[in-house]
C-alpha cells in the first residue's frame, strides 16, 4: 500500500510539472510582447521593466518545472530503455540551457533600458545595437530551446509511453505527432522559411502545449498504466539468432 502512495504521488507531481511548464512557457512569451515586437527595443524595455522582468522569473519557474519532469521521468524511462532515457534527460537539460541563456538576456535588455534613458547620441545607438542582439540571441534560444530540443526529447518519452502502453497509445501517439510538428517549426525557422515569433509557429506549438496539459491531467488522475511490454532494450535479445 505504501509503495502504491508513493507511486501515486510520483505521478501526480510529474503532471503538476507539466501542468507548470506550458503555462509560465506561455506567460513568459507574452509578458515579453513588447520586447519581441519589432520596435526600438531599449524604449520598450524601459517602459515596460516589471512586465519583461516578470516574464523572466515565469522562464526561471520553465526551467525548474523542465527539471523536474526530467528528475520525476527519467526513472520510468530508463526501465524500458536506459539509452532512450538517458536521451531525454540530456535533451531536456539542453532545453533548460537555451531557456537560461534566454533569460539572461531578456534580462540584460531590462538593464539596458533603465540604463539607456539618459543616453544620446553615440553611446545611445551602441546601446542599442547592444540590445538588438541580445533580443537576437532570445530568439535563437528559444528556437533551439522550447521548440527544437523540446521536440526531441518530447518525442523520445512519447515513443517510450506508446511502445511500453504507458498510458493510452492515442495519447502517445498525439504527442509523438506534435513533437516532430514542434521539431519541424523549429528547423523552418532556423532556414528562415517560418519567421520568429510568427503566427504559423504558434500554430504549430499548439498540439504540443495541449498534449502536455492532457498528459499531466492524464497522471494526475490515472496514473501510468501497468506495463503492457519488455523493456525496449531487450526487444532485440528476445529476437531469434541463427547460426551461419
Amino acid at each position: 500500500m505504501k509503495q502504491i502512495n508513493s507511486t501515486r504521488k510520483s505521478e501526480k507531481i510529474t503532471g503538476a510539472f507539466f501542468i507548470a511548464a506550458s503555462s509560465t512557457a506561455i506567460l513568459a512569451v507574452l509578458l515579453y510582447n513588447p520586447v519581441l515586437q519589432p520596435s526600438d527595443v531599449l524604449t520598450a524595455a524601459a517602459h515596460a521593466s516589471t512586465r519583461v522582468s516578470l516574464g523572466a522569473l515565469f522562464d526561471l519557474l520553465l526551467a525548474i518545472s523542465n527539471i523536474g519532469t526530467g528528475i520525476m521521468l527519467y526513472p520510468k524511462l530508463k526501465r524500458y530503455s536506459e539509452s532512450w532515457g538517458l536521451g531525454y534527460a540530456l535533451f531536456r537539460l539542453l532545453e533548460v540551457v537555451f531557456i537560461l541563456i534566454g533569460v539572461v538576456s531578456m534580462l540584460s535588455i531590462v538593464s539596458l533600458g533603465s540604463a539607456s534613458e539618459n543616453l544620446s547620441g553615440n553611446e545611445l545607438i551602441s546601446m542599442q545595437a547592444g540590445a538588438g542582439i541580445l533580443k537576437t540571441i532570445y530568439a535563437w534560444c528559444f528556437i533551439l530551446g522550447p521548440h527544437f530540443m523540446l521536440g526531441v526529447n518530447t518525442f523520445i518519452y512519447s515513443s517510450i509511453f506508446f511502445l511500453s502502453g504507458l498510458v493510452p497509445r492515442r495519447l502517445s501517439t498525439f504527442g509523438i505527432l506534435g513533437a516532430v510538428l514542434i521539431f519541424m517549426g523549429a528547423v523552418l525557422e532556423i532556414v528562415g522559411i517560418i519567421p520568429h515569433f510568427s503566427s504559423e509557429i504558434m500554430v504549430l506549438a499548439l498540439p504540443i502545449a495541449l498534449y502536455e496539459m492532457v498528459l499531466a491531467g492524464w497522471l494526475i488522475a490515472r496514473g501510468f498504466k501497468q506495463e503492457e511490454t519488455s523493456p525496449i532494450d531487450s526487444f532485440s535479445s528476445q529476437m531469434p539468432h541463427y547460426q551461419h
